[in-house]
């Protein structure tokens, strides 16, 4: 078994187009009349949903794949030093947390869950 340990890659363009990437959802989440409060069926819910979950995305892979870029890294930084309990597995965590939230989200925008009375 090869016991190598894996070299951390700078991943400058990966990490870039990560961070575009999340950029542009909440930009687009902005751009279509984002409100605080209840969410309520919409386009801009649904959107919501959407970036959600790409963080939550972003925090799975981190836990795989910390040693292509730096945007990982710094995610796994931050479930080691500002996390309570600290560790890798809190990456595990919030990526469970934020998918969970953004279905409820996306199903909320498309009038599935949580219909007005």
């Amino acid at each position: 078994m090869n016991s190598t340990p894996i070299k951390n890659e700078p991943g400058v363009v990966l990490g870039v187009l990560l961070i575009a990437l999340l950029v542009g959802l909440l930009i687009s989440v902005l751009a279509t009349g984002f409100h605080t409060g209840p969410l309520r069926p919409g386009i801009n819910t649904v959107l919501l949903g959407i970036y959600i979950m790409a963080w939550g995305a972003m925090f799975l892979a981190s836990y795989f794949y910390s040693h292509k870029t730096f945007f990982f890294r710094a995610l796994i930084w931050v479930c080691e030093n500002w996390s309570h309990p600290k560790g890798r597995r809190m990456a595990l965590f919030y990526a469970a947390i934020a998918i969970l939230f953004g279905c409820v989200s996306i199903l909320s925008g498309f009038g599935i869950v949580g219909a007005a009375a």
